[in-house]
């Protein structure tokens, strides 16, 4: 097949016949999450070793989602929707532990600044009057009420899970 300036088009190769030709291609993440998927059920006691060993093979060589997709079909939904919990639980924690360590930085700053901009208003009208003290003891409280709830949530969550 040529294209009108004359030059020479290369065809696709075929797509494999496990899968249709429309099927989405897996990626490495995905072929992880299936064998971590099929660890979980080998653990629980839904495949036997013979079974594991087949998929996990199967699912390493996997080239398209749907693939993956048939491995895991006739395992319990709440196996797999359980570690994805998990995972979502986990973001949600990290996510609002940086949230706090964001607060606490942004309010280290504006503190420093503010006794920065103390001590230059200070030192140049000799007016020592510490003003810094009330944003910063009420941007504080502020912190302090994102801190603790959180820490708090974080803790017990991580109980939880170790017992």
């Amino acid at each position: 097949m040529t294209t009108d300036s004359g030059t020479a088009l290369r065809s696709r190769p075929a797509a494999p016949a496990t899968a249709p030709a429309t099927a989405p291609r897996a990626g490495a993440a995905e072929r992880d999450r299936a064998v971590e998927l099929l660890a979980d059920a080998y653990g629980a006691g839904y495949l036997t070793k013979e079974e594991f060993d087949e998929r996990l093979d199967i699912a390493t060589r996997a080239r398209h989602r749907a693939e993956l997709d048939a491995l895991l079909a006739d395992l319990p939904v709440k196996l797999r929707t359980s570690r994805d919990r998990a995972l979502r639980r986990a973001r949600k924690a990290r996510a609002a532990r940086l949230g706090v360590r964001i607060h606490a930085g942004v309010y280290a700053g504006m503190s420093l600044l503010m006794v920065v901009v103390w001590l230059a208003v200070g030192r140049a009208t000799g007016s020592w009057y510490p003003w810094p003290i009330w944003p910063v003891l009420g941007w504080g409280v502020g912190v302090l009420g994102h801190a603790v709830p959180v820490t708090l949530a974080t803790r017990a969550r991580e109980r939880r899970e170790t017992t």
